[in-house]
């Protein structure tokens, strides 16, 4: 978490809080599930998710004795699609560090995802309301189909942006939406602002995730914690590629990523051919376009605390270097 949280009042009592709930609904008899996960929450990350759920809740009445167990069953979820994502991508590294199938194998580290999927719906029926617990299944429903998407079109070049969108909202923006419509309907806080910050929660996630593929071709590999270029290593099309593919009147960078040539091929030609052709600058077009929309919505907040937390978060997540 390092100084994520600092100037954001009561924040860094609250995510500890969620951090050691986290330890003790993850603890298992198992030594293998225990240590990995040990090894895994000691090094948390910014811890995002539960954050916006803890930010989205002081716009009602929030207990949290309620709020922040729900915290954590969203952390979990998250770092369950992490898990199964590393296996699925054969990424070595996860925060510097080495992913759980290097240290565990594949198939321990699907188990452990799967364990921690469990204890989430476990955390989910005790305290949130049925709806919220549905809405988490159909959250869940649509990360898994859009991973299997995602895995089906490695190494298969598209210039469709639409099926670009549709795979980051199930990647990442449905979590955020998810995360800050809990944290308000379970705080109580009136309907019209529970809608309102599941949209800015949806646009916070499209843009950062459409940040975090641009970070991938001018990155830098300390900060990022893993290699730049890693998405193109793992045929994955992202919007920085879609974007040159559609500029690339020679041709030349589509030959590179062409089905049968795309494992093959220099990534770091794919890389300058894409900065080139304008991919970036197209990318961050659409990454200004969806911090817009979240700003638009925060302004329309009420005024107070809540509003200028919430404010704080969008503005130094999406407005980064990239």
């Amino acid at each position: 978490m390092g100084d994520f949280w600092s100037d954001f009042p009561g924040m860094d009592t609250a995510i500890t809080a969620v951090s050691d709930y986290i330890h003790t609904a993850t603890a298992s008899s198992n030594p293998i599930i225990q240590e990995a996960l040990s090894e895994l929450f000691h090094n948390p990350g910014k811890m995002l998710r539960p954050g916006m759920l803890i930010l989205a809740s002081q716009f009602g009445n929030p207990d949290p004795k309620r709020i922040y167990p729900l915290a954590a069953a969203i952390e979990m979820l998250h770092t369950a699609t992490l898990i199964h994502d590393d296996v699925i991508d054969d990424s070595p590294l996860r925060r510097g560090l080495p992913a759980v199938h290097i240290n565990y194998g594949k198939k321990d580290a699907v188990l452990i995802g799967d364990f921690l999927l469990s204890r989430c719906f476990l955390v989910a029926a005790e305290y949130t309301n049925p709806q919220n617990a549905v809405n988490l299944g159909k959250v869940i429903s649509v990360i898994c189909s859009m991973e299997l998407n995602q895995d089906a079109d490695r190494y298969r070049p598209s210039t469709s942006i639409r099926i670009y969108l549709q795979k980051i909202i199930g990647k990442t923006a449905l979590l955020f939406s998810l995360a800050c419509h809990v944290g308000a309907s379970e705080a109580k806080a009136a309907a019209q602002i529970t809608e309102r910050l599941r949209r800015i929660g949806y646009n916070i996630g499209m843009a950062f995730q459409i940040i975090d593929d641009i970070l991938d071709y001018t990155g830098n590999e300390t900060e990022l914690k893993k290699p730049v270029g890693n998405d193109i290593r793992a045929g994955l099309v992202t919007l920085p590629l879609i974007c040159a593919l559609r500029q690339d009147k020679d041709g030349k960078l589509r030959e590179l990523v062409q089905t049968e040539r795309f494992p093959n091929s220099d990534y770091n030609l794919i890389l300058a051919a894409t900065r080139n052709l304008g991919g970036i600058e197209a990318a961050r077009s659409f990454a200004h376009r969806y911090t817009e929309r979240a700003l638009r919505e925060i302004y329309k907040l009420p005024h107070g605390s809540a509003k200028d937390n919430i404010e704080r978060l969008a503005k130094r997540l999406l407005v980064r270097t990239y």
